[in-house]
């Protein structure tokens, strides 16, 4: 394996400000989302936000041998993990998502999204195309049978920007998405459970479910609404304080911001991601790695996903998936493997500098 020296001592501070902005940003937001009622879990988020950027920071120091070894430990974990959630997981709502130790949450889902994220790249690089689906199905299905739909989906774009990134043949690609395509009306009326169709449904006619799946949408839209341009004040949006939007610390906390900070909070928030992205778009292009080139393709495709899906669906232009914001919804696990994920963006972008003065 090549060997790259001091891969450890370049850092991109813009990255690591931007993540940092984020952060703070969600704190403030989840103050007054929980404000009056939940109140513990800013204390909580506090702690995964200082642990997370901690480990962002900490994964510069890892070399990137050690990276790639434990990229098939790591996978294996999770899918333990996730078999041992559908066999003995706490059931939470009909689903089976969450261990719950010494009152303290974990998702095994997170972490296979992060294991897909450092392995499928050591397979792609190797061209085990084949391999790398089949290694990406497991967990996707295990997640699916929590049932878990969005995570699962999103596991299956981790291994669609994998592999558009990669030099494999895109052939089978191709085959699949087309086989996806045919199959898809049939996933629909005997793959899903009753309450996936009818979020769906409801997305498509949102007024006949105003009072059950459709609600909680509803309500986003009306409090972004609420907040105009400039938004009614910090900690003063009516529908925030009053709970009108059911669970705006975690799924819909882009309303909060909507309506407490207007449109010109949202434009900011977006704005912190766009330049993000930027970023890591930039440093894409001068990666010489094809590992580090994949995992950093994936990474910040899973991050666009979140970001796009969740800020969409509490405009009600997609369907209600669950899926966080990074940085900015409440969630320690989430939190950490996010950060993770931005620690080994941050890793690449070091391996890349490296690179371009060698």
């Amino acid at each position: 394996m090549r060997v790259i020296p001091h891969e450890n001592k370049r850092i991109d501070w813009l990255i690591v400000v931007v993540v940092g902005a984020l952060m703070v940003f969600g704190l403030f937001t989840l103050r007054s989302a929980t404000y009056g009622e939940n109140e513990t879990l800013f204390s909580k988020q506090v702690i995964w936000d200082v642990l997370g950027f901690s480990l962002m920071i900490s994964i510069l120091f890892v070399k990137d041998s050690t990276i790639r070894r434990f990229s098939v430990v790591l996978y294996v974990i999770s899918v333990v993990l996730l078999i041992a959630l559908l066999l003995k997981g706490t059931p939470i709502g009909g689903s089976r998502r969450w261990f719950k130790i010494a009152g303290i949450s974990f998702q095994p889902s997170d972490l296979a999204k992060l294991s897909l994220i450092v392995l499928l790249p050591y397979l792609l690089e190797r061209r085990w195309f084949w391999k790398s689906l089949f290694l990406t199905l497991v967990p996707g299905i295990l997640v699916f049978l929590e049932p878990d739909l969005g995570t699962a989906f999103s596991m299956g774009l981790i291994w669609l920007f994998a592999v558009l990134s990669s030099k494999v043949d895109k052939k089978p690609l191709l085959v699949l998405l087309v086989v996806a395509l045919i199959l898809l009306p049939v996933f629909f009326f005997f793959g899903l459970k009753d309450y996936q169709r009818a979020r769906i449904l409801s997305f498509l006619n949102p007024e006949e479910y105003g009072k059950s799946y459709s609600y909680n949408v509803l309500q986003s839209i009306h409090a972004i609404g609420a907040g105009g341009f400039f938004g009614t004040g910090y900690m003063k949006g009516k529908a925030n304080l009053m709970g009108y939007v059911p669970v705006s610390y975690t799924d819909f906390i882009v309303s909060v911001i909507g309506e407490e900070f207007g449109f010109l909070g949202i434009v900011s928030l977006l704005s912190l991601f766009g330049l993000f992205f930027f970023e890591v778009s930039r440093w894409i292009l001068n990666v010489k790695d094809e590992y580090w080139e994949i995992l950093m393709v994936s990474s910040c495709g899973l991050l666009w996903f979140h970001v796009f899906e969740n800020v969409s669906m509490n405009l009600g232009l997609l369907p209600v998936t669950g899926v966080p914001l990074p940085f900015i919804s409440y969630g320690g696990t989430s939190t950490l493997v996010f950060s993770l994920i931005a620690g080994l963006i941050l890793k690449g972008i070091a391996i890349a500098r490296v690179e371009r003065k060698m």
